[in-house]
């Protein structure tokens, strides 16, 4: 992946065919997108796809997927764009879901809970938010 600067967060597809990858270098000429890269059947990963570009504005910061195989993601910021959100993606980059965040920037996001239905979120100031879903975490095994 010498193409990509600045990883901040991965997920592998539930079939283990697609390596999704946050992109987020924060220079005003980088480039800050969701990316999927092909597995081949070897291991090796073939050229990216970017699934959501965020243009100017701050990326993904952590993320997760569900058990749907949807990507769950810690995003934007107080400074533009959407503004501070946890935003849901479909596999092809589809933005399903956006969900404002209370505080300047969500940092990571975790399932939790017996049932994996919490999502569990953190912030840049030290916060730690949780919030019942109708979506389920999937566990990677």
């Amino acid at each position: 992946m010498a193409d990509t600067t600045k990883p901040n967060g991965l997920a592998l597809a539930p079939d283990e065919r697609t390596l999704y990858v946050a992109q987020s270098d924060h220079g005003p000429e980088q480039k800050r997108e969701l990316r999927a890269y092909p597995v081949g059947e070897d291991g090796a990963l073939g050229p990216y796809r970017v699934l959501h570009d965020f243009g100017a504005h701050r990326g993904i910061d952590g993320m997760r997927l569900d058990a749907e195989g949807n990507i769950v993601a810690a995003t934007g910021w107080e400074l533009g764009g959407p503004g501070s959100c946890v935003t849901v993606f479909a596999p092809d980059g589809a933005v399903l879901e956006r969900h404002p965040f209370p505080v300047k920037r969500p940092t990571n996001c975790a399932f939790g809970d017996a049932d994996r239905r919490t999502l569990y979120v953190t912030s840049i100031e030290g916060y730690l938010f949780r919030a019942r879903t109708e979506r389920t975490g999937y566990i990677q095994c």
